[in-house]
């Protein structure tokens, strides 16, 4: 027969702040008010990517090729190819965002907004000589979402680089006590 073994009791670990508090996706949101402008920062982004890139970005795209609401050369022109692709690239930028890779995912949003850039040019050029500039609206606004992610980059990694930037100051000054015993 075995010999039964008695375990002391173990408590339960006390959740500590870090574990208590509440995160968007990931720990890393910045300190003190930042946080909080980030957290909502990264909801109005979530917000606006959900309209403008894949509601309109993605949808409307399709209805024009798949529709008989446009002409066939609207249609058929690669103008529509590129707000998709723009969209996409958008929605992917977001997930980095949330992951926590803030400077990636500015990146990814200014290569983003190039592509709207693109896509206003061509609907310039499709529509030259009509009213109407094409589905402007539809796309433009997401150059904010570039905007609100360099900001959520800039509040996260400006304290960072400030804080490395003191410590390193710091190491190549010199000590007085050093200076004092140079004499």
């Amino acid at each position: 027969m075995r010999k039964q073994v008695k375990l002391p009791n173990r408590t339960k670990p006390t959740p500590t702040n870090t574990d208590s508090a509440f995160y968007f996706f990931v720990k890393d949101q910045g300190t003190g008010a930042g946080k909080v402008a980030v957290i909502v920062l990264k909801i109005i982004e979530l917000i606006l990517t959900t309209i403008y890139g894949v509601m309109l970005g993605i949808f409307t795209p399709i209805i024009i090729w798949n529709g008989n609401l446009v002409d066939e050369a609207v249609a058929n022109d690669p103008s529509a190819v590129c707000w998709l692709i723009t969209s996409v690239v958008y929605i992917i930028g977001l997930f980095v965002l949330m992951l926590g890779h803030s400077k990636t995912a500015a990146v990814i949003h200014i290569i983003a907004a190039a592509g709207t850039i693109t896509t206003y040019s061509l609907y310039r050029k499709l529509f030259e000589g009509y009213e109407t500039s094409g589905p402007t609206a539809s796309y433009m606004p997401c150059l904010f979402i570039t905007v609100i992610t360099v900001a959520v980059m800039l509040i996260i990694n400006v304290p960072k680089w400030i804080e490395k930037r003191i410590e390193r100051d710091s190491e190549q000054a010199q000590s007085i006590l050093e200076v004092r015993g140079k004499k």
